[in-house]
């Protein structure tokens, strides 16, 4: 059986020096292998094919009978790494916490242990008699983020 790391290994070696960065890398019990990269202004079909190739060069297929996907993220799935979340910067993203709670705001910074973010909230204002929309902006932990997604407005 394929391991995650030789083929995720075999990927980083051929994406080494391009903007191309690896996001996830599954191989099922059935030798079902899902690749999955990006790159900031977004993945072609050719390039998804030339990774195809590399990966088919690397792994004897006499060996190992395998099933290869090569794709990027799906639209509305998680975010997994630093880079999906530098991508997003300045986006509109869905934000669920551990804790259980669930909201909407703008990804303003990101890195390996936090993101920030901005959004807006109807609150009560002293002096106002009626609710003003308040902009707040936070820093999370990624230990307290179950999964963040880009909204996708059509």
């Amino acid at each position: 059986m394929i391991s995650t790391s030789s083929i995720a290994q075999a990927v980083e070696k051929f994406i080494a020096g391009s903007s191309l960065f690896l996001v996830d890398v599954t191989v099922s019990p059935f030798n079902e292998v899902e690749v999955v990269v990006d790159k900031p202004e977004g993945l072609t079909v050719d390039e998804c094919a030339s990774i195809s190739r590399a990966i088919e060069a690397a792994f004897d297929r006499d060996k190992e009978d395998y099933e290869l996907t090569v794709s990027s993220p799906g639209l509305g799935e998680p975010l997994k790494v630093l880079p999906q979340y530098q991508k997003a910067l300045g986006k509109e993203v869905e934000i669920l916490l551990k804790s259980g709670v669930k909201f909407t705001a703008t990804l303003t910074g990101a890195t390996a242990e936090k993101i920030a973010v901005e959004y807006a909230k109807m609150e009560a204002v002293e002096g106002k008699k009626r609710k003003q929309l308040v902009t707040h902006a936070q820093e999370l932990e990624q230990s307290e983020v179950k999964w963040v997604k880009q909204v996708v407005k059509w």
